[in-house]
């Protein structure tokens, strides 16, 4: 095990002491405390991001003065097209992450042996990246401690897709780094294997601490009544997904202990979370400036100098809580308005019902591949429409298509649903719904694969009962452009 450096030490040790004091401090001292930190951004990214530098001089902004709202609003597009002159270290550059990505999966390797990378989805056109230096990860990723306090040899299981550079479970790895292994042992069980797998490994590690998507967490609960599963952990965790207040429900009377919520995404890390003490989710403004719109929130990134984020849109729609008061200077908010997916359920190789959460699909990134979307035809077909990058040749769009079809082949066989077919289907544009105004990822043949919302049991069809023929709405949490907000509920 490699123990933190001094300096690591030191800055997660300043990183919790400054979390822990933020919690008491007043809103009107928080602000300041934020404008200072916003200036000082400012005066680091004229110095050292060509992108803004060429903002700052066109809009006359003053560092020493200036406010959030004197900067035009950051959309994923401009990130994308800016991306090599807005990082303000020359060393990283778009076309260097997106090979680094193409060949690791490991979400704890780091790009040139010092950034931490993380990708967003690709379903609406494109994949963004994000970079952090180690010090704004540590920043951003001590959160964690917040939902749960430091104990020894905390066991953590995190249930997720896990194999990549995904938000969350690259943050939720974070408790094996250094001299957090003292307090946390985590271990990732990605969603993309078979249920009953999950469920026995689960059994034998016994966590204190149970994390994952909500659907997932559900799903455990009815096997843990079913008697299937037999863990009794001491917290539970919910992030990627919202969490309703049925499913919620559900989870504390079956594991007769609080849930707690989290909201964070490859973009800011943790966002916000259920803090001791309080019900509803608070933004964790100690390093972020949340501006709250109808059907949009704007994020301006305090802690993350390596790629500066000011004003970045997002299509989360954050809802305020006004009602009764709150012990923390942050804001509360009542939910976070996402979209619902139907997830991919289909009959395996067994004849038994299970499940491929919609998060295994929306991270899938193919290169030559810009978009998709599921159409899902009956319990064991369906059709994968492919939006494959312009100019390509046809042997090249023939490549692109082996390389779709090689990992579909891939997550069918580990969930065991080998017997499911699909062809894949090439188009210039993918449907938007039309009562919606909204890219969805999942759709359904009219006639096709049963949409009724009753729910869905992994059982087989001769133990499931009246449950063994529904399927479940299950929802990943996703704004309007498609992107999934990772919840890296807390180690």
């Amino acid at each position: 095990m490699k123990l933190f450096t001094p300096r690591e030490s030191y800055l997660w040790l300043k990183a919790l002491w400054d979390h822990h004091r933020n919690l008491r401090i007043s809103r009107k001292q928080l602000e300041a405390a934020q404008l200072k930190k916003f200036r000082r951004l400012v005066s680091h990214v004229q110095r050292h991001s060509p992108y803004y530098r060429a903002i700052i001089k066109k809009h006359g902004i003053d560092p020493v003065t200036c406010l959030p709202a004197d900067f035009p609003v950051l959309t994923k597009r401009d990130v994308i097209e800016h991306f090599d002159d807005l990082v303000t270290d020359r060393r990283i550059t778009r076309d260097g992450i997106a090979a680094f990505l193409a060949r690791s999966k490991d979400p704890q390797e780091l790009f040139l042996n010092r950034f931490h990378v993380l990708h967003t989805s690709g379903t609406s056109g494109t994949v963004g990246y994000y970079v952090f230096s180690h010090e704004a990860w540590i920043k951003g990723a001590s959160h964690a401690v917040r939902a749960a306090p430091l104990r020894w040899r905390r066991r953590t299981a995190f249930i997720a897709a896990t194999r990549g550079h995904f938000a969350g479970a690259s943050l939720m790895l974070t408790g094996n780094h250094g001299s957090n292994h003292f307090f946390y042992d985590v271990r990732t069980f990605d969603v993309g294997r078979p249920m009953p797998d999950i469920i026995a490994e689960l059994n034998n590690f016994q966590p204190h601490a149970l994390s994952g998507y909500a659907t997932v967490l559900k799903m455990l609960a009815e096997a843990q009544e079913r008697g299937e599963l037999r863990i009794k952990p001491t917290h539970v965790g919910n992030g990627g997904e919202p969490l309703l207040p049925a499913t919620k429900a559900c989870l504390e009377r079956v594991f007769q202990v609080p849930v707690m919520n989290a909201y964070a995404s490859s973009e800011h890390l943790y966002m916000g979370m259920t803090l001791p003490g309080s019900d509803g989710m608070h933004l964790l403004e100690d390093d972020l400036i949340f501006e709250l719109n109808s059907d949009h929130t704007c994020v301006t990134n305090l802690f993350n100098e390596t790629m500066p984020l000011i004003r970045y849109r997002m299509d989360d729609v954050l809802v305020p809580d006004v009602t009764g008061p709150s012990p923390y200077p942050f804001t509360k908010v009542k939910e976070i308005v996402g979209r619902l997916e139907d997830a991919l359920i289909f009959t395996n190789q067994h004849g038994r019902e299970d499940f491929i959460h919609p998060i295994v699909i929306v991270e899938l990134i193919v290169s030559g591949l810009n978009a998709w979307q599921i159409v899902l035809e009956s319990r064991t077909s369906f059709r994968f429409r492919a939006r494959l990058s312009a100019g390509q040749t046809a042997q090249e769009r023939q490549a692109t298509c082996d390389r779709i079809r090689d990992k579909m082949n891939a997550i069918l066989a580990e969930k065991e649903m080998s017997n499911v077919r699909y062809e894949i289907e090439q188009v210039e544009e993918l449907e938007i719904d039309p009562n919606t105004g909204k890219f969805r990822l999942v759709v359904r043949e009219p006639n096709g694969a049963p949409a009724d919302r009753q729910r869905f049991s992994i059982h087989s069809a001769q133990g499931a009962g009246s449950n063994a023929s529904s399927a479940a709405p299950r929802c990943a949490l996703t704004n309007a452009s498609g992107e999934t907000r990772f919840n890296g509920a807390s180690a």
